[in-house]
């Protein structure tokens, strides 16, 4: 057991900056930004959901997408570190350290918007803001991973984003997966966003097994 958990640590300690180093930098610098590109004082709950949906939940973006990059750019379906470690027990660490890194972005952010005077359910809307960050997120890096590409990743959960800001997808679509409707959470839009992030997630970890299949 020690001998396993020194493994981890050994791999987190020579992984972790190789994989989150720059993307984990730009989610920093695009969650300072925020601020400037809209204000984060003295907000609603409606205008509060909106930075959320809106602003925050792209930091699921930058932290999911790029964790198969290093494989996907040099074509190598194995972390060479050790023998010992698969690929696909690579990618699901990755993919925990994701999961809490968006956790804690998204965590702080609220936190600071309650400084600022915003009113809003606070971990109701930071529950439903991570997991609609982590859908965007696995949206990308499931169709990253089945084309190759990170550049596909970012341009379909991009893409997908811009269309709920341009209102080509409504409150009104199915496919408009953030479930705070002005303001008031819809449960059923939000098990949706639930079942979808699973399946996502699902999708993702079949994908990653086949293609050790063929390492």
């Amino acid at each position: 057991m020690i001998s396993f958990c020194k493994s981890i640590l050994d791999f987190l300690r020579i992984d972790l900056p190789l994989t989150f180093k720059n993307s984990l930098l730009l989610a920093a610098v695009y969650t300072f930004i925020i601020p400037v590109i809209r204000g984060i004082s003295n907000l609603d709950n409606i205008h509060s959901a909106d930075v959320f949906g809106q602003s925050v939940a792209l930091i699921g973006i930058f932290l999911l997408i790029p964790i198969t990059k290093q494989e996907l750019e040099v074509a190598v379906k194995e972390i060479v570190y050790t023998k010992a470690w698969s690929y696909r027990k690579s990618v699901t660490i990755r993919l925990m350290c994701s999961f809490l890194l968006i956790a804690i972005m998204v965590v702080v952010f609220a936190s600071i918007m309650r400084l600022q005077n915003c009113y809003f359910p606070f971990w109701e809307y930071v529950s439903i803001t991570i997991l609609y960050a982590v859908f965007l997120g696995l949206l990308g890096l499931l169709l990253s991973q089945l084309g190759s590409n990170v550049i596909i990743g970012y341009l379909a959960s991009l893409g997908y984003w811009s269309l709920c800001q341009l209102k080509i997808l409504t409150e009104e679509n199915i496919s408009f997966l953030f479930p705070i409707i002005n303001g008031a959470i819809n449960t059923e839009r939000l098990l949706i966003l639930v079942s979808v992030d699973i399946c996502l997630l699902a999708l993702f970890l079949c994908r990653v097994k086949r293609t050790i299949g063929k390492v």
